[in-house]
This record gives structure tokens, sequence and C-alpha cells, in this order.
């Protein structure tokens, strides 16, 4: 009997030991596990990043590393360009990741030959997949239409590798009648795309799902490949409000007789021209009341597709024994106030789709107020007493703030000032060459007036950024979206991007100082910002020399970034007020003005300093300082 139970004891203790060591065991394995994603466009868009980060939270639970890049193949020129990107992950990652997910066919084209080797046995996951492909990465680059000839089928460019895939469907049908019940008199439907060759097949579906379900109902596709933004918004601005509008996509093609702007928001531009609300076939954020919505699947129901099968592919699942099948659920979402600021009755909502900010019913909306009223109402009767006795100090404090009014409005009025010259001065060298163009005959002339048109062009939409910048901190909505970053390839991106800035030879850039490696907690875009715009000024001030870009730990836990030129340099009364908005000491340079005051703006949110140390005639070293953060 004394056997017996020694043996039971032995065996529970066994089993204790079992249950604690076993999950130890298994983050130990899931934490040497990282998936890669891979985004063909890039993470600036809102259901990207959403995208990102919703199978980030959901792999990190598990305890398992996710990691991002942006392709951006919509924007690459050439092969070389395409090759650099496969080059940079070749170097990045010796160690093959555990899977990869890749948003988009367009990515795979560009990447398929890194699973030719060090990636060969690399599971795969290719989402928003579609039937026919460019034939070849030229084809990809060329942006041309797809045909028979320059096509093959996606099966066969995946075809041997390791892979599963997961499609987008897209609910044009269903979005149309969505819109027929928000708009029952619509008599036109308008469909904005670009001339992507995705763009290109799901303007196929859309015409397909008119023809067959709405034959009375007059279909335009407005496309990149016949329109430029200024004609599509004329044509929107053109338009009844019983028109239906679908917004796919805007992004700048490489037809160089185009001329479109303002792609970061280009939503936002086109929805001021609309008559009608914009619906959608694919997710986007409607909370910042955009977009009215649409029937599609949502970025959540389509990630929680894509975490089944890693969840599979993880766990020793092969991805090519993996079905390829629909990601996610469709549904109606739609923006609420969107909807009531178009003047639409409440009574053509369906009842079956999921609002965005929708206001909640008078009593649950103030209910904590309704309760606690008697309770406030008791307060003031004791503060009235109170209240009388600070009545004069009030009177003081309000005699303050309506000086603080004028003041601000005095700044308002210099501010417009400022704004309207800044903005008609390149609106009337565009105005005035383009009038000359046409009675120019000499080629070479007629090229020196397009580069000045191209030129002013280019400094209007950068004052433009600098403005939509410059609103959103005054309106106190500029984002901040920190994550750990390679320093040293970050500034190795920004001095690539400059070296293609400098006009000849006389100039050299280099990144000079860095540590040998050093990861930042912090928004990346942001840190690009404040460093590009250094070395933009450095670049424009700089007709002979050098320029050299780098960074350093000083003593008190702060990491010191710089980029330092042998220019013109300024007085030090030009360094005191540098950093003022509209500070132009050379109205020769191309400049809005407006960058630095931002870049100060940005640093002081950081919790950081900046300046500028310069010499007339030695040249001009701009910096600032962070608080060094891994998390």
């Amino acid at each position: 009997m004394k056997q017996v139970l020694k043996v039971l004891s032995f065996f529970g203790l066994f089993l204790i030991i079992e249950g604690i060591l076993s999950p130890m065991s298994a983050r130990t394995e899931n934490s040497n596990k990282e998936v890669l994603v891979l985004n063909s466009i890039n993470f600036n868009l809102p259901w990207a990043k959403h995208f990102y980060w919703y199978v980030h939270d959901a792999l990190q639970k598990k305890d398992i590393s996710v990691k991002a890049e942006s392709l951006s193949v919509p924007a690459l020129a050439n092969r070389m360009e395409a090759n650099a990107i496969v080059g940079h992950l070749r170097q990045k990652y010796p160690v093959p990741p555990s899977a990869v997910v890749l948003i988009g066919d367009p990515g795979w084209i560009v990447c398929r030959e890194l699973f030719d080797d060090v990636w060969k046995d690399v599971p795969v996951i290719v989402t928003n997949t579609r039937d026919r492909l460019p034939a070849s990465l030229d084809v990809l680059l060329s942006h041309a239409p797809l045909t028979e000839t320059n096509s093959v089928s996606g099966e066969e460019w995946r075809r041997g590798y390791n892979i599963t895939v997961l499609k987008q469907h897209y609910y044009a049908k269903e979005t149309i009648e969505l819109i027929y019940q928000l708009i029952p008199d619509m008599k036109r439907l308008a469909f904005i795309s670009d001339d992507r060759y995705i763009s290109e097949e799901t303007r196929g579906d859309v015409k397909e799902a008119v023809e067959k379900n709405f034959p009375d109902l007059q279909l335009e596709l407005l496309s990149t490949t016949h329109l430029s933004t200024e004609m599509l918004l004329d044509t929107l601005r053109s338009y009844e409000p019983n028109t239906g509008i679908i917004y796919y996509s805007w992004f700048e093609s490489h037809n160089e007789n185009d001329n479109n702007y303002l792609f970061d928001h280009i939503q936002e531009i086109i929805t001021n021209f609309s008559p009608s609300p914009l619906f959608l076939l694919s997710p986007e954020d409607l909370s910042n009341n955009t977009y009215a919505g649409g029937y599609y699947v949502s970025t959540e129901s389509f990630c929680d597709a894509v975490l089944e099968n890693l969840e599979l592919i993880l766990n020793g699942e092969q991805a090519r024994n993996i079905p390829g099948k629909v990601g996610g659920k469709g549904n109606a979402y739609l923006s609420y106030p969107v909807l009531k600021s178009y003047n639409i009755p409440s009574s053509r909502y369906p009842k079956n789709a999921f609002y965005v900010n929708e206001p909640k019913a008078f009593f649950l909306q103030y209910r904590a107020e309704i309760l606690s009223g008697s309770i406030f109402l008791f307060i003031l009767v004791v503060a009235i007493t109170y209240y009388i006795r600070l009545l004069r100090k009030a009177y003081s404090r309000l005699r303050e703030a309506m000086e603080k009014a004028e003041q601000a409005n005095q700044l308002k009025s210099a501010f417009l000032a400022n704004m309207s010259h800044e903005i008609r001065t390149p609106l009337n060298a565009i105005v005035g060459f383009s009038n000359m163009l046409p009675e120019i005959e000499d080629r070479a002339e007629m090229r020196e007036y397009a580069d000045i048109i191209e030129t002013n062009t280019d400094l209007l939409l950068q004052l433009i950024n600098d403005i939509l910048d410059l609103s959103k901190i005054e309106a106190g909505t500029f984002d901040f979206c920190p994550s750990l970053i390679d320093v040293n390839q970050t500034l190795t991106e920004i001095e690539q991007g400059m070296q293609l800035r400098l006009k000849n030879d006389t100039v050299t850039f280099t990144f000079a100082e860095r540590l040998p490696e050093c990861t930042f907690y912090i928004d990346k875009n942001r840190l690009i910002q404040l460093l590009s715009n250094f070395a933009i000024n450095a670049i424009k001030f700089t007709e002979v020399g050098t320029i050299r870009m780098g960074y350093r730990m000083v003593d008190d836990g702060m990491i010191y970034f710089y980029v330092s030129d042998t220019g013109c340099g300024m007085s030090h009364e030009q360094c005191a007020h540098v950093f003022e908005r509209f500070v132009k000491y050379n109205p020769f340079i191309q400049g809005t003005g407006l960058g630095l005051s931002i870049c100060h703006t940005i640093v002081e949110r950081l919790k950081g300093e900046i300046g500028v140390d310069s010499e007339e005639g030695k040249g001009s070293t701009f910096w600032f300082t962070l608080p060094y953060r891994q998390e």
C-alpha cells in the first residue's frame, strides 16, 4: 500500500511540473518565431495600418514577433528600384522569417526571387489576390492595361512556391443596392479608380454588376487613365445630388502629362467637390467622417481569416497544403454623420448595417447628467454665494481673454496676408507661363517654361502640405505613431533620397556619424520629416562643398541629430528668428517658410530641443535632441 502511495505521489508531482513547464516551453518556442508583413503599397493608408496592428496585437499575445516593410510598388519606376527592394530585404533579414504575409500580388511579383534561394521554404500568405496578373515585372512597372498577351493567371506566378492565398471579394452589387436604398432617385453611378491593373479588374467587376443587375443605371468610369485630378474634380462638381459615387483609389501614375497632386489628401479634397457621399468597396477608416461607407469585408473580419491560416502555418502546416479562399464576410458599414451631412433621411438607413459615430439615445447619452442633476443643482445653490465673491476676478480674467482674442485675431490677419502672398506667387508663375506655352515654338524654350511650371507646382504642393500640417498642429490633431525603429536604416533611407536631389557634382551628401547599432522608439515619419527638412534646406543653400548628416548619444540620456553644411551660413540675428513662420532669408530660393516652424513644434511635442549653429560664409548646423527611448 505504501509503495502504491509513493507511486501516486510521484506521478502527481510529475503532472504538476509538466503543467508548469509546458506553457513556459510553448512561450519560449513562440518567442523564436517571427512573422513578416510585406505591404505592396505602404502603411500610411489607414486600412493597411489597421491590418498590421490587428495582426501584430493578436500574435504578440502569443509571444510571436511581427515586423512590417512597405514596398511602395506603385511608386517604382524601373527594375533597378525593384531589385533594390529585394536586396534590402535580403540584407535586413539574413535569417528568414517563420512566415510571410504579403498584402497584394504586386509585392509578390517584385519579391518572388527572394523565395528562390534563402527564403525558399518560407510559407507565404498572399492576400487581396487576383485571377490575372502582369506577365512580367516590366509589365507591372509599366502600368499598362492587362491584355491576353501581357498577362498570365495568378496560379502561374505562384506555382511551385510554398503559398496559400486569400482573395478579397468586392460586393459591387450589394454596394450599389445600398446606395439605391440611401439615394432612391439615383440615375447615374460614378466609379473613381486609377490606372493600376487591380483597378482595371475592379472596374470590370463594377461594370458587369451594373449591366447584369441595374441596366437602367448610367455608369461613368472616372480613371487616371483618361483624367487628371483637376478634370476629376470638375466632373464631380458638375454632378447632381442624385449621383451615386464609389471611390476605389486614385494613385499617381507615371504619365508625365498628368497633373495629379495632393495624393495624401485626395479623399478629403474629393469630398469637397462631390454633391453626394462617397461610398467604398473595401474598408477604410470611417471615423474621420470622410466616407459614407459601403458593403464590404471589414479589416477585422479579413484579418481573422489571415490569423486562422497563420495559426496553421506556425503549428507546422505547409502553406501550399492550405486551400485558397475568400477572406472574411461582407456587411454594410456606414458613417452616421456623413449621411446626415448630405441630408439623407434616417428612414432610409438600413437596420442591419454597422454605424460609425452614431449618436446614442437621449437618455443613454445623458444618463449620468440626468441622474446627477439633483445633486448638481444643490451644489450650484451652495456655490452661488462663493461665485459672487469671484465675480470681480472673473471679470478681470475676461478682460485678459478679450485682449488675447484680439491679439489672436491680429495674428490671424497677418497669417492670411502671408498666405495670400505665398500662394499667389507660384500660382502667378504657373498661370503666366501656362498662357505663354501655346505661343512658343522652340522646344528648348518650351521645356524651360514647363520646368518653371513644374517647379512652382512643387512649391505650391509643399506649401499646401505645410499648411495642412500647420492646421493639424493648431487643432491639436497632429498625430504621433511611435514604434521601435533602426536609426541607421532610417538615416540611410534619407541619405539615398537626398542623393537624388543633388543637382551637380560640386556638392556631396554623406551619412557621416553613427553608432554601430541603435534602435529608437519614435514616430519614424516625424523623424524623417525633421531630418529631410534640414537636409533639403542645406542642399538649397549649398552650391559647393559638403553636407553631413549624423547622430550621437550625449551624456544626459539624449540622442543628438544634426545636418551640417558648408553653405552661405547666417548671421546671429537670422539664427534667432529662423524657426518662426514665413521666415525666408533668400526670396529667390524655393521654399514656403513654414518647414522649420513645423520642425520646431514637432521637437517640442517630443520633449526635445532644436537649434542652429551658423556663421556667415562658412555654413550652418541644424540640430535637435530627443530623449532616448526603447519602449
